[in-house]
């Protein structure tokens, strides 16, 4: 319900908390583990605490903080076990989302994957740049989920993604092979736009495992901690 509120009113005060708060958790400006002032980010947004509370209830849900009665609230902390969930799930859906949308995209959502790729093509033509590669794998992710035409599908996978991108950010110094990772989308395109389900499913599946083993490796290398080898 809370979810379904502020998304109903986007420009609410409990919204715009929420959108602050999980934007900066994200970008790990507010750090794992990390106890949040609650006055301090209402002073921030320039809003009440009661909507901040309500953005905190939310993020709650979303696995992204977690409040402590009677001590607080904390950010979520980065935790083996909860990444390979998260890696189990994602593997599994992008992989289901991209066979639907080789069966379900309309020719305008066919036509934004080409712009896409498009871009995608330039960028790696070009600087290479992190951070353009990974908002360029953010809207192609995004518009694959919505072309497979399954609303529920492209929530949750959204919600994934904002895990995902937390984790992203933490280990992106040490994650080789970015380049590499954004070209694989181009074949995943190719394959939905041939309307080729079967391929268009194993491509993302393969795209996915990829991007866990390179973030296996990089999470390794900084936390020293061994995460569990989950065959794809």
């Amino acid at each position: 319900m809370l979810a379904a509120n502020a998304a109903s009113d986007p420009d609410s005060k409990q919204a715009e908390a929420y959108r602050y708060v999980r934007e900066r958790i994200v970008s790990l400006e507010l750090a794992p583990a990390s106890l949040l002032d609650e006055q301090a980010l209402a002073d921030a947004i320039g809003v009440g605490l009661t909507p901040v509370r309500q953005a905190l209830r939310r993020l709650a849900w979303e696995s992204l903080v977690v409040i402590l009665p009677r001590r607080g609230t904390i950010v979520a902390d980065l935790h083996p076990a909860d990444i390979e969930n998260i890696f189990e799930m994602r593997l599994e859906l992008e992989a289901l989302a991209t066979e639907l949308a080789a069966s379900r995209a309309t020719p305008a959502e066919l036509a934004h994957l080409d712009t896409l790729m498009e871009r995608t093509r330039a960028e790696l033509a070009g600087q290479n740049s992190p951070d353009a590669l990974i908002a360029l794998d953010r809207e192609t992710h995004g518009a694959l989920w919505a072309a497979s035409g399954n609303a529920q599908l492209e929530r949750t996978l959204d919600w994934l993604y904002v895990h995902l991108m937390r984790l992203w950010n933490y280990a992106l110094p040490r994650i080789e092979g970015i380049p590499a990772m954004t070209a694989d989308h181009l074949a995943i395109v190719d394959a939905v736009r041939a309307r080729d389900a079967v391929t268009a499913r194993r491509l993302m599946h393969d795209h996915v495992h990829g991007f866990q083993l390179s973030f296996r490796a990089a999470w390794n290398t900084t936390r020293g901690a061994h995460l569990p080898n989950a065959g794809a």
